[in-house]
């Protein structure tokens, strides 16, 4: 399954990570799960900021992928 690693302060994906278990959060980061299609539009948001020197922030990516501002708005919900 593929994860986004958030730091939950600044709210920027720091790394994606594919793993068969769930990684476990922390007080600075969280990890939330992601489909191939979100994961694509995440590392095509990646490339642009690259060449600016910044991370992508969750808000962009939510911007364009509506699947994942959904599972944000679910994952707060459950907590």
């Amino acid at each position: 399954m593929n994860y986004l690693a958030i730091h939950k302060q600044s709210q920027l994906i720091f790394k994606a990570i594919t793993t068969s278990h769930t990684p476990t959060p922390d007080e600075h980061h969280e990890f939330h799960p992601v489909s191939t299609t979100v994961l694509n539009k995440y590392y095509k948001l990646k490339s642009k900021a690259n060449r600016q020197g910044v991370l992508v922030n969750v808000g962009d990516l939510a911007a364009v992928s509506p699947s994942f501002l959904e599972s944000l708005v679910d994952s707060k919900r459950r907590q």
